[in-house]
């Protein structure tokens, strides 16, 4: 009887060892000590170390991806390229390598949790496509001092990267908020350059007249020059105003037509073209009648069917062509002129009609 007992139990505690290696996880806080969560979503043994430095970012930019899937839909995939997550990475781990940055393993549970929880206010297209989101990640610290050098915004501490002479740059103050602006030099995080001063996010029921933003944790839309709250249903001019995973439908054609707030389709999914049914980074493609992923390198963009859906680029710059067509073209390399930060791509802007790089490597 006690040799049965003695079976029994060891069958249990084997049990028990396999449900807690290889099981489900979505961060490495839900695996036991000296254990990690894999990027497929299981336990496995050996704690997370500086060894796993690239694969922990690719998880980071993955859950970024996810997160803004959650919010406005599209395919996590597309977010991926509009932000070129391996060229990011490949920055923070030199970044890294020549410890400008350090990676810190037994915060990176609570770098997945904090990014999964992301306001959807704080995933403006803007902040997701530079990469600036990152810097939220708990396991990632910047090490370096005003006027050191530095490979990205992430490298410094209370402070930005200008690197429009070189790459690597130098490490600089913010501008306060309150301060004086002219753009050039970025407002401390939490404010944003108005009328020629940086201005503190607006709460709900506060003026966002004249570019100030609406604070993200109040996911909140300006509409008449006032923060108010995002819609789940009801009458909108623009997909702004709806709550995360809305979008703001045209009910009739016409370019007047009477518009309202209502559930996005997804990939794939059956949309009127012309009504703007589709989620994030999507569109409803004039000859499937389905929503599609945005424009590849060289396919026509921006209204390419000419139903007024708004299509732009992935992994490359909608961009006037040949004929005066507007095709995605690719990126304007750094040292070449541009017009705007979105030509010099996801790890460049446009700086006095030059693209700079921000994410050096």
């Amino acid at each position: 009887m006690r040799a049965w007992l003695t079976v029994v139990m060891m069958v249990a505690l084997a049990g028990c060892s396999v449900q807690v290696t290889g099981a489900p996880c979505e961060d490495d806080l839900q695996c036991p000590s000296a254990q990690r969560c894999t990027p497929e979503g299981h336990c496995v043994a050996g704690a997370r170390s500086g060894e796993h430095l690239l694969e922990s970012c690719r998880t980071a930019m993955e859950t970024l991806a996810r997160r803004a899937n959650q919010c406005y839909g599209g395919p996590p995939d597309s977010y991926q390229r509009l932000v070129d997550t391996e060229s990011v990475c490949a920055s923070v781990v030199a970044s890294v390598q020549t410890s400008r940055q350090s990676f810190l393993p037994e915060q990176f549970g609570a770098c997945v949790r904090r990014l999964r929880d992301l306001p959807c206010g704080a995933l403006t297209l803007e902040e997701f496509s530079q990469g600036n989101l990152l810097a939220r990640c708990d396991a990632l610290a910047p090490q370096v001092a005003e006027g050191g050098s530095c490979g990205g915004n992430m490298d410094c501490q209370d402070g930005w990267c200008d690197t429009s002479a070189s790459c690597p740059g130098v490490c600089k103050r913010y501008v306060p908020a309150g301060s004086g602006c002219d753009g050039s030099v970025p407002c401390q995080p939490g404010s944003t350059c108005s009328l020629n001063v940086c201005r503190a996010y607006a709460n709900l029921g506060e003026s966002c007249a004249w570019g100030v933003r609406c604070a993200p944790e109040a996911n909140a839309a300006c509409v008449n020059n006032v923060c108010v709250v995002r819609k789940e249903a009801g009458a909108c001019a623009s997909a702004d105003e709806c709550a995360p995973g809305q979008a703001c439908v045209k009910l009739e054609s016409g370019a007047t037509a009477p518009r309202e707030c209502r559930p996005a389709r997804g990939l794939d999914e059956p949309c009127t073209p012309g009504a703007f049914e589709c989620g994030g980074l999507l569109y409803c493609e004039a000859a499937s009648a389905r929503c599609r992923p945005w424009r590849e390198l060289g396919q026509t963009c921006f209204n390419p069917d000419g139903t007024a859906e708004l299509a732009l680029c992935l992994g490359s710059r909608c961009a006037f062509g040949a004929f005066g067509q507007l095709v995605c073209q690719q990126y304007v390399a750094p040292g070449e002129a541009c017009l705007l930060d979105v030509d010099c791509g996801p790890l460049g802007s446009c700086h006095n009609k030059v693209c700079v790089a921000t994410w050096c490597q």
